[in-house]
Parts: C-alpha cells; structure tokens; sequence
C-alpha cells in the first residue's frame, strides 16, 4: 500500500493511494516541528543494519518507522522495547548486536554569515 505525509498548516495528513489512482487521507494529526511539504514514504528503502543513518523521524506505524535523511527515506522494524523520540526530531540510528540503537541528534547543520 503506498502511503505519503502531507505537511501543511501545522497539520500532518496520512494519505493512501486507492485503487482508483487518487490519495485518500487515513489520519490527521499535529505536524509538530515537521516542515511543509510532501513526504513520499512509499519510497523508503529497507535500512540497512551495518550502516548508521541520521535523520528526520517523520513517522511511524505499529510495525515500522521512517526517517528522512539527506539521500531519501528510510524504514525501520519497530519493536515495542524501542522508544522514539517526538515526530519531527533528528535521530541517530545504528545496530548494536542486532539490536536498533536510537539516539536523538542535534542539529549539525548551521548556517554561517561572512561579510
């Protein structure tokens, strides 16, 4: 089933595509600090466990989360001894003996004024 968010006036739409070709929204709920825009999930590829990734959480399932990194999104398993951090925050995932290590990241990134 392809699924997208939709992030815009401080709302996050859930969105499926139906049979017909046309996008249903399944869930509403608050954006918290997620920014505008579409967000393509059906994208995402399977993380890979030797590789650390950080990103963006941009949502989660019963089963499964996803991230968005500077190279696309991608899909976490999600077990019930994991605990995730607020929608919208940067997180650092890495495996440790098969287990998924998550670690909320500050932001790296700042912007710099020369004159």
């Amino acid at each position: 089933m392809k699924q997208r968010i939709l992030v815009m006036n401080g709302q996050r739409l859930i969105e499926s595509l139906d049979e017909n070709g046309k996008w249903k929204t399944i869930k509403v709920a608050k954006a918290e600090s997620l920014k505008g825009g579409i967000y393509n999930i059906f994208a995402a590829k399977d993380a890979d466990k030797k590789t650390e990734a950080s990103g963006i959480l941009i949502h989660t399932t019963k089963d499964e989360f996803f991230i968005k990194t500077p190279y696309g999104f991608l899909k976490y398993e999600l077990t019930e001894q994991i605990k995730l951090p607020a929608i919208g925050s940067n997180i650092n995932v890495s495996y440790e003996n098969d287990q998924i290590k998550i670690l909320k990241d500050s932001i790296k990134s700042s912007k710099k004024l020369s004159i």
